[in-house]
């Protein structure tokens, strides 16, 4: 193989996984504007205390495609306009690139707990729901 023929191979590799990672942002985009569409019409139907405070976000950068979480926090009086608004990051385990599904649920709300669940395949019954309500109230962990 020349070496000018090898620089186009190369160019062509380049060219195809950043394509790929395109599409692939794309997609994860999609994923969270659809968590947000889901999230915004349930806060529409919560009391304050039960709004959703999770927000992702998904960040690319050339051939990194960063997935993360967030919590948000709003503080001050909304009629005296001085509503202002916290985002804290989430951090991610050490040694994982992902998130455990036991730290996402210290700040998720139960709505959004038995929504992802059953997005899973895994919808939570009646007494399930006791069971997860009785494990939040008393701080544990709840396993699946």
């Amino acid at each position: 193989m020349t070496e000018a023929t090898q620089k186009n191979s190369l160019e062509d590799i380049k060219t195809a996984l950043e394509r790929d990672m395109e599409s692939l942002y794309r997609r994860a985009a999609g994923v969270v504007e659809g968590y947000y569409r889901f999230k915004d019409e349930m806060n529409r139907r919560m009391d304050w205390s039960e709004k959703s405070s999770l927000k992702p976000r998904v960040r690319q950068r050339g051939l990194s495609i960063a997935a993360e979480w967030c919590e948000v926090r709003w503080y001050g009086s909304k009629a005296n306009g001085k509503r202002r608004v916290f985002t804290t990051y989430i951090a991610k385990p050490k040694s994982a690139h992902g998130y455990t599904l036991s730290k996402l649920l210290e700040y998720a709300q139960d709505w959004e707990i038995r929504a992802a669940l059953a997005a899973l395949g895994t919808p939570l019954g009646g007494y399930n729901v006791l069971i997860a309500g009785q494990a939040r109230s008393r701080e544990l962990t709840l396993v699946f």
